[in-house]
Order: structure tokens, then sequence, then C-alpha cells
């Protein structure tokens, strides 16, 4: 069930006035998207090829969330470049997304047990990007009161998208359930990887929320796919159901 507040309102006002219009909510539907990752599988298959290689891997994320989809010659593309970049209004939409997904939904994000997320972590940068990451300012404004668990990018050879584990290093925790913030998933490698040295550090359950789910649109099925998704965007579809909660 979608939290209300007068905060959390005005949030799914801006979205509304700022996004409805370009932004595509994720769903995940039998024969047309990966089951795992809502992104786009080729014809007859269940699972996008990233997440089929990955499945017999250990340590994956054990629910994954997402906001929008996102490519890159669509405004809801430019705008996941642009508010990394400084641009004012994308961040400040990046961050609606953001805010109000973990906020509003905070209660969808539940473990095998039913629990909410006790900490939180971001998946930071492999590109040796300097300063705060945008990602990390956002979730820590809103989640002041829920400890932060710290993943140090430790970039190695094999390119950085695969799935590594040793990509990032996270101190010995005993945290019962995490939710892991991402900005963009592309192939998925970046957030599985944090979730694996999340979990070989001691996190039972991890939940992944990101922001954008990256198509894209030259491949056959793609198109297809987002005319079926032509609805207007609802912040109070679940991130992680692809339902009106």
């Amino acid at each position: 069930m979608v939290a209300r507040s007068a905060a959390l309102g005005a949030v799914h006002e801006y979205i509304e006035s700022s996004g409805s219009a370009f932004l595509k909510n994720v769903r995940w539907v039998p024969d047309l998207t990966c089951r795992r990752c809502a992104g786009i599988p080729s014809p007859g298959y269940d699972t996008c090829l990233a997440c089929s290689m990955r499945s017999p891997q250990s340590g994956l994320v054990d629910r994954l969330g997402f906001v929008t989809y996102a490519w890159s010659d669509g405004q809801a593309g430019r705008m996941m470049h642009a508010y990394k970049g400084g641009g004012e209004t994308s961040y400040q939409l990046v961050d609606a997304l953001l805010t109000y997904a973990a906020a509003a939904h905070w209660g969808c994000a539940v473990d095998n047990d039913g629990a909410t997320p006790t900490s939180w972590a971001y998946v930071p940068s492999l590109s040796g990007r300097q300063g705060t990451h945008p990602i990390q300012q956002i979730a820590s404004r809103f989640l002041k009161r829920v400890p932060a668990i710290e993943v140090t990018p430790t970039p190695r050879p094999g390119g950085t998208r695969s799935f590594d584990p040793g990509h990032f290093k996270v101190r010995s925790t005993d945290a019962k359930h995490v939710i892991l913030f991402d900005d963009t998933w592309t192939s998925g490698g970046h957030m599985e990887s944090a979730s694996a040295a999340l979990k070989a550090a001691g996190a039972k359950t991890v939940t992944g929320l990101v922001v954008a789910r990256w198509v894209v649109p030259s491949w056959a099925n793609t198109k297809a796919v987002m005319d079926v998704f032509a609805d207007t965007f609802d912040p109070d579809i679940c991130p992680y159901s692809g339902e009106r909660c």
C-alpha cells in the first residue's frame, strides 16, 4: 500500500507535472519483458541474455524494483544523463522519482519474512567519479534514520559491467535487509555485483531499487514493448510489482 503524507503528496504532484508525459512505468509482462529485470528479452525467451547468464551465480539481488524505462534518444534518457552533470531540473526530477518510489513504497520492499529494510546502500561508480554520488545525496536526505552501509568501488580488469563481486568492497555487517539504490540498470552487472559483495560481507537480504531501466530502441521488439506501455506515468505504480498498490 502506498504511504501518504503531505510531503509525499507534494512530491507526487511534482512528478506528475514534470515527468508524466515522457516517463514510462516499468512492468513485468509474460512473453514481453524479462521476468527478473523487466528488460527486453530475445523473442521466445522469458529472461534477457544478461540475467540468463548470471542466474547460476550466488549473491544476486533478491528482489528488483525500477521506476521508469529510459533510452538514449528519449527524454527520460536525456534526463538520466543530465542529472549527473549538474542539470538542475533533471536532478530535481530524479530526486523526486527516487524519493517517492522508496518512501511511498517502503512497505512494498519486504523480504521473505515481510520485513522492510533495516539498512541502505548505493552502487558507486566504477569510472573513478569524484565527489559525492548524486544517489547518495538523494537517499541520505530522506533516510536519515536508516543506517547506511558503505560500498566502496575497487574496479578490476575484465570489464566493469561484468558480474564480479570483487568490483566492490564492503565491511563486515550483520544487516538483515539492505535496500540498494542505483540510478541506471543497463545490463545489471553493477548492482548484482554490489549485492554479492554485500552478502559476502554478511547481509542477509538485498532489495534493489533503480531509477531507470535502460533499454535499446533499435532491438527488434523494444518498440512493440514500449507501445504496450503507453499509459501516462503513475508514481503509485509499484516499482517492485509493476502494478498499482
